[in-house]
């Protein structure tokens, strides 16, 4: 019996799968993320709670800040705000603050797409 290759897609899918810390795949984007917070798929202990709800609320802490500077404005230890990344599935921190940032990116260039556009 032949065995069937994946597609690119669900080898990709793989690859996410055992890279990330967690065992859970990291969220693509800003909206996954409140997806699977809202699903109660992740749940946050202790201090993780508030520093989601922190970087949530502002999305800018993370995009522009540190792991340090994110843990002095939540009053948490940095090994924290880690912690919160590899509990999402992320391998780094810097690709948790990439996630905010892309979303940043995308919101802000929203308008300016608009500005340019021809009116109808």
């Amino acid at each position: 019996m032949a065995l069937l290759s994946a597609t690119a897609e669900e080898k990709e899918t793989d690859r996410k799968a055992m890279n990330c810390r967690s065992g859970r795949m990291p969220p693509s984007n800003l909206r996954e993320l409140k997806t699977m917070i809202a699903k109660k798929e992740v749940v946050f202990p202790g201090e993780r709670k508030r520093v989601m709800r922190a970087i949530l609320d502002h999305p800018d802490i993370i995009a522009f800040g540190t792991a340090t500077s994110i843990a002095d404005e939540c009053g948490v230890s940095t090994a924290t705000v880690v912690r919160l990344a590899g509990h999402l599935g992320f391998r780094k921190f810097r690709d948790f603050k990439n996630l905010f940032c892309d979303h940043l990116k995308e919101t802000r260039a929203f308008p300016q797409r608009m500005l340019r556009s021809p009116p109808r």
